[in-house]
């Protein structure tokens, strides 16, 4: 009997169980292009990234195959790929795990207004086999744009299905065969951005992007910038694509996270650039973005550590003060422990215990005690501390103390944060306060008080990266009652990184009361350099957003984050009462 009962638990299981997919696609040849824009990597690409999947445990019947000049695949038409990308988003299951893989040309142009676009206000268009020129609308054709695989990654988060992203294409405007034996892969365009419109407007063109939890993306260069593939494979049988042949080998070192793929991928890929000697201007420097942290293949939550490293003066973490690290942090390997001695706002200094034998590797981190910041204060009020203020007596239901007392903590964290020095600042940001019935303000986007304001006052935000170098942003709006809410990025599982002459970041609030008037409200802004290669930064302020603390993952081994902050802090009181 229990046997049986073992038997019948094993087959619910198996039935249960979640399963790995990919689909792969590899534009080598648009017969409507002239032979000298077609590319040779992508007919080499898709069977190294195939032979990778199936190392990996994927079963070969999950392995499609869209491709031209791939023995066994199928032509690589739009209407193809977008029949498979709607058949995995009415087919697959909740954890199971969608490799969506991309090799081959990408091109920038104008995006229907409301579209989710690049930074630069244009839409990406990845060139399908049939791409050409619509004879009768004179129109671009054959092509699959960002809308469309956004909608399908949409789909497929709303169903609990993990999305892998790897993207080996170009998205800038541009394609020119290169003088260091690489083909950039990029097409020539004559679009233009269109004109910026304000966010004030509400868009026509359909519902939003939703969240994507799971949704994790390697991207071989900003979308600003070009990708490359090698003119002749150096290695036999293995990628062309210089990112792909990355990705390749960065799996052949059995990471265990996707935040270990990525720091194994971007060395390798860091590697094959100096090889090639590109200057500063012409090195795309790659994105990864979404739930980095999570097992290999699996939709599932895992335990975050931090890279514990050694330089010449001592350990270090690449992290600091926007992450939310603390002097008094300790930080556990086995049995090494590691205190963290000082943070600046990049990086932390560490002292290794007596008696341990610390090795570099990922740590656990056990956050130091901090000073209560919610005491009782009887008859179901309680007493809030924060930095900056004196004390608010706010009259808190029991059922309520818990999460306010979490959120509090996470709101001393992020207001303790020393401000920025005067130097400029790495972003121009503005915020216009708009009271009922009286003329917009606009003030400069720092560290002040806006008192009193009151129900229907709108705050319209604007953030501007007219410099020649990326940015990791993050704002958030943060009650001390209600939800949080995060502002850029919009979405759970977006990169941070806003890109160098990005059109402006906009976005509009209206101030809403009901009955909670006399808590304060923050918009919190910080801002970080971003690094080449470097992973997003994931501040200290998100960590409002889930009512809870946690620990966050791990910097790439090979690259170092600036010293350098631009730290914002604007909070307000609603008075008076929304109808």
């Amino acid at each position: 009997m229990r046997r049986a009962w073992l038997l019948l638990l094993l087959v619910g299981a198996v039935a249960g169980a979640a399963e790995r997919h990919a689909l792969l696609i590899g534009v080598s040849s648009v017969p409507a292009l002239p032979r000298s824009a077609w590319l040779e990597g992508p007919r080499h690409d898709v069977p190294a990234m195939r032979a990778a999947l199936l190392a990996q445990g994927f079963a070969p019947e999950h392995v499609v195959t869209l491709a031209d000049g791939v023995a066994g695949a199928a032509a690589p038409s739009r209407a193809a790929i977008l029949a498979q990308l709607a058949r995995a988003g009415a087919t697959l299951q909740a954890g199971d795990v969608l490799v969506l893989y991309w090799s081959g040309h990408g091109l920038l142009m104008p995006g229907p207004a409301g579209l989710w676009q690049t930074p630069a206000g244009q839409q990406v268009r990845l060139l399908a086999g049939d791409a050409r020129i619509d004879p009768v609308t004179r129109q671009l054709a054959g092509t699959v744009g960002s809308n469309d695989i956004g909608r399908a990654i949409d789909t497929l988060a709303a169903r609990g299905v993990q999305v892998v992203a790897l993207f080996d294409s170009c998205y800038a405007a541009g394609g020119t065969r290169g003088e260091a034996g690489l083909v950039w892969r990029g097409m020539a365009s004559e679009a233009r951005a269109p004109a910026l419109h304000s966010a004030r407007q509400p868009s026509q063109a359909g519902p939003a992007p939703g969240a994507r939890p799971l949704f994790v993306g390697f991207y071989a260069a900003e979308p600003q910038q070009r990708s490359a593939e090698a003119l002749a494979s150096d290695y036999p049988g293995q990628a062309r694509g210089i990112f792909t042949r990355a990705m390749v080998a960065g799996l052949q070192d059995q990471p265990a996270s996707y935040m270990a793929w990525a720091a194994a991928a971007n060395q390798y890929y860091r590697q094959a650039l100096d090889a090639q000697q590109l200057p500063a201007s012409a090195r795309p420097s790659p994105v990864y973005a979404g739930a980095l942290d999570q097992p290999l293949w699996r939709a599932a939550n895992a335990a975050l550590v931090w890279p514990v490293q050694r330089d010449a003066r001592g350990w270090l973490l690449p992290y600091g003060r926007l992450d939310g690290l603390r002097v008094g942090d300790r930080l556990v390997r086995g049995g090494a422990v590691w205190q963290v001695a000082a943070v600046n706002w990049g990086e932390a200094r560490l002292d290794a215990a007596a008696g341990s034998e610390p090795v570099d590797g990922w740590a656990s981190r056990i956050a130091a005690p901090q000073d209560p910041v919610v005491t009782g204060a009887g008859a179901g009020a309680v007493n809030v501390l924060l930095p900056g203020r004196s004390a608010l007596r706010l009259r808190v239901p029991g059922a309520e103390l818990a999460r306010l007392r979490t959120r509090a903590a996470s709101l001393a964290q992020v207001l303790a944060l020393p401000p920025t020095a005067a130097a400029p600042p790495l972003l121009q940001a503005r915020i216009e306060i708009a009271r009922p019935g009286r003329p917009a303000v606009s003030l400069p986007f720092t560290d002040r008080d806006l008192g009193d304001l009151p129900a229907g006052t709108r705050l319209h935000v604007l953030v501007d990266n007219a410099s020649a170098s990326s940015v990791d942003l993050g704002i958030v709006h943060l009650p001390l009652r209600g939800p949080a809410t995060r502002v850029f990025p919009p979405f759970e599982g977006d990169s941070n990184r806003m890109p160098a002459q990005a059109l402006p970041f906009e976005r509009d609030f209206e101030l809403t009361a009901h009955g909670a008037g006399d808590a304060p409200e923050w918009l919190v802004l910080v801002a970080a350099p971003a690094a080449s290669g470097a992973m997003p930064r994931r501040f200290a302020l998100f960590d409002a957003l889930r009512d809870a603390s946690a620990d966050r993952g791990a910097a790439l081994a090979s690259g170092r984050n600036a010293d350098q902050a631009q730290v914002a802090r604007i909070s307000w009181r609603v008075v008076g009462r929304t109808p």
